[in-house]
């Protein structure tokens, strides 16, 4: 495949991020957001070719595009708005338990740190992701999709505004790109939103979730793994991933009406934002390579635990690459005969 036609493509957003961590230090400006989470998890393992998908604000420069691509990854589908409001995300841990993405003036007043200048007025994106009829400048259009990148073979779309992720899961699928792996946004996992959900999954092949807010979607919180894995894969997809918090993954193979679950690689933890992208990006190159449900969550695991020890989007890539061969390994080991 030529060297500029990507073989993944990851479409998201990306974000200049801040934090606000629960030891009260705080971290600003840091390049980050769901797709780079994703793609950095991908890359761990796979050196070929990854193309990314996203609309940024007046906060980005071409020096934050020459970041992304000296990370080996494609910036061909970011499109720069340099009219536009800035993008960023809010990210404040009480505990790690605990994540809040809106009112950094609240929280802020709970230290004695400064808010800011930058999250002055700030708007969390959780917001307007769920909007019907709001479609703000950052929202994904097929237009940003560039010719070369409707060749690729594998596509993770990750939460972000609802239009985009219909647009995207349909231009994509009707290019041919073979798997299509989806996280939908957190705001749109409501029962009052299941049409607009059926309008994403249309089409998709993997679906991601957390297991909270699954059972939030189908209104019911006592629901059995198996049996909500089961109700999720009628609307559509045919491999479903439900993270149980920092325990593990439930992986539901739809064909053979199996459920297995991967726990997660023991990891010191420094930032859970990361995990849910980092999987996915981790799963869909194993999931290429073997269409093997076990081991693809194997690979995902590890991707996640190498990008939730530190902040950043980017901090998986930065790790020694033999590591994630050894983590690979020891989870296997660990899990088998499971």
């Amino acid at each position: 495949m030529p060297a500029d036609i990507p073989i993944f493509l990851i479409a998201g957003p990306i974000r200049e991020e801040f934090f606000l961590l629960p030891d009260r230090k705080v971290r600003n400006g840091l390049l980050g957001g769901p797709a780079l989470y994703a793609a950095a998890g991908a890359k761990v393992w796979n050196p070929e070719s990854i193309g990314l998908i996203s609309r940024v604000g007046r906060n980005f420069t071409a020096e934050h595009l020459h970041i992304i691509q000296q990370a080996g990854l494609g910036i061909a589908g970011i499109r720069l708005l340099p009219e536009s409001s800035p993008t960023r995300g809010f990210h404040y841990y009480e505990s790690w338990e605990k994540h809040i993405d809106w009112d950094p003036a609240k929280q802020y007043a709970k230290t004695d740190i400064p808010l800011p200048q930058e999250l002055m007025e700030y708007q969390p994106p959780s917001l307007t992701e769920g909007s019907i009829g709001l479609l703000p400048d950052y929202a994904i259009r097929r237009d940003d999709i560039p010719a070369a990148y409707h060749q690729a073979r594998a596509a993770y779309i990750a939460p972000c505004h609802y239009q985009s992720q219909v647009t995207l899961s349909m231009t994509l699928r009707q290019s041919g790109v073979g798997t299509l792996l989806l996280s939908p946004p957190e705001g749109l996992l409501l029962p009052s939103f299941r049409r607009q959900i059926q309008d994403i999954l249309h089409g998709i092949d993997i679906l991601f979730v957390r297991m909270e807010s699954a059972r939030a979607f189908v209104d019911s919180p006592r629901i059995q793994t198996e049996e909500l894995a089961e109700h999720l894969a009628l609307r559509g997809p045919k491999i479903i991933l439900l993270q149980e918090g920092f325990r593990g993954m439930y992986t539901y193979d739809a064909n053979s009406r199996r459920i297995l679950f991967t726990p997660f690689y023991p990891a010191d933890i420094k930032n859970p934002l990361a995990i849910g992208d980092s999987f996915c990006g981790g799963f869909l190159t194993a999931w290429r390579r073997t269409y093997d449900p076990a081991e693809s969550t194997l690979f995902g695991c590890i991707s996640a635990s190498l990008a939730v020890e530190g902040l950043g989007g980017l901090y998986a890539l930065q790790r020694n690459p033999a590591l994630a061969d050894a983590r690979l390994t020891s989870l296997r080991r660990s899990t088998a005969g499971r």
